[in-house]
């Protein structure tokens, strides 16, 4: 019996790829595994790090940013199954080619977050990738309207769904509030931005600056009253955002949800929140409701934000309270879960 294969880009826990568990404990619920659970299907990821041939050849795949080798592995599996969900570009731009060469006709869905980076532009343009794939699903608006309108994607093989958060693990917790403000995550922060609006302020900064997706480097230097943690437990992180007075998430102006796990994240624990006002994310806050903009790369108008909010604890409370009700209403794991089965289940029919 055939059934559907989930593609993980970059490793995944051998517990999840062996025996499909809820992992609530441990952390986070993983959005592979609960699709997997829901589709009945199977987890294909790939744990080559200590392999000494894979270690030349993943220089190569960061530099491009795409996942050659387990794309290659992939199909060699696909013979056992009806449809395949790629959850990112890097894997599933590679397999697409390769499906394309062997002539493969499987149904293939992606969840793309960065169709408009070099690399993967001119494949998408000049492969005229759109046609090797069943739907592709974006999940910010900006990326949307890049596929149809750059790529050529017609409307009804793409669509836009909100990203997602683990409600059940990341929730409001009553405890005492420290004096502190929170940043998290790196990929295409900007911190030197948000080292300026503080300077001079007294004000205490926490960073925790680890992605199992970026390769940018984060270096804030030796300075007093900043903290820099890094690969740190789920459980650690989650007390972090409980402490903090708010969250701050300082990102370059790009087109894409750079910074959305950190603001959803930060949301689901009501934890008020002041974020730069991208393309890519500004379909997940709305501003003075259920976060604070600001202009990106404005250290003026972000020390205003952050000097002027933090004082108010009425406020603070208000913006933390809408935006644990966004996250329960539209932005949620088993919201995003059962859109991704839905679309997967369609391309069978």
């Amino acid at each position: 019996m055939q059934v559907p294969l989930i593609l993980v880009s970059n490793s995944i826990k051998p517990q999840d790829k062996n025996k499909i568990t809820d992992l609530h404990d441990a952390g986070p619920r993983q959005d592979y595994v609960e699709i997997a659970r829901n589709l009945e299907g199977k987890l294909a990821g790939y744990n080559l790090s200590d392999a000494t041939w894979y270690r030349w050849t993943r220089q190569l795949e960061k530099h491009i940013k795409l996942d050659l080798v387990e794309a290659a592995l992939a199909v060699h599996q696909i013979a056992s199954h009806n449809v395949m969900l790629s959850t990112s570009e890097k894997i599933a731009i590679p397999l697409a080619i390769f499906l394309s060469i062997f002539k493969y006709t499987t149904p293939h869905i992606v969840i793309a977050h960065k169709l408009s980076s070099g690399l993967k532009a001119n494949l998408w343009q000049k492969g005229q990738l759109h046609q090797r794939f069943s739907h592709i699903i974006c999940l910010c608006k900006a990326q949307l309207d890049y596929a149809i309108h750059q790529l050529g994607v017609p409307e009804t093989n793409v669509n836009f769904i909100y990203d997602k958060v683990d409600q059940r693990f990341f929730y409001p917790m009553q405890t005492e509030v420290d004096d502190y403000i929170l940043a998290v995550g790196q990929e295409r922060r900007d911190y030197q931005t948000l080292l300026q609006a503080i300077a001079g302020t007294g004000l205490k900064l926490v960073v925790v600056a680890s992605s199992p997706w970026s390769t940018s480097k984060v270096n804030l230097g030796d300075k007093e009253k900043i903290t820099v943690l890094s690969h740190i437990p789920y459980s650690e992180l989650k007390m972090l955002y409980a402490r903090a007075r708010l969250v701050v998430v300082p990102l370059f102006n790009v087109d894409y949800a750079a910074g959305v796990n950190t603001v959803l994240e930060a949301m689901a624990m009501a934890k008020p929140l002041i974020v730069s006002h991208t393309r890519g994310i500004t379909d997940y806050v709305v501003d003075n409701e259920t976060g604070i903009y600001i202009p990106p790369e404005n250290p003026v108008e972000l020390r205003r934000a952050i000097l002027s909010l933090r004082n108010q604890p009425k406020e603070l409370k208000r913006l933390g309270i809408n935006a644990r009700q966004a996250v329960e209403e539209q932005m949620n794991l088993d919201i995003y879960i059962n859109r991704v089965v839905e679309i997967v289940r369609k391309s069978l029919i």
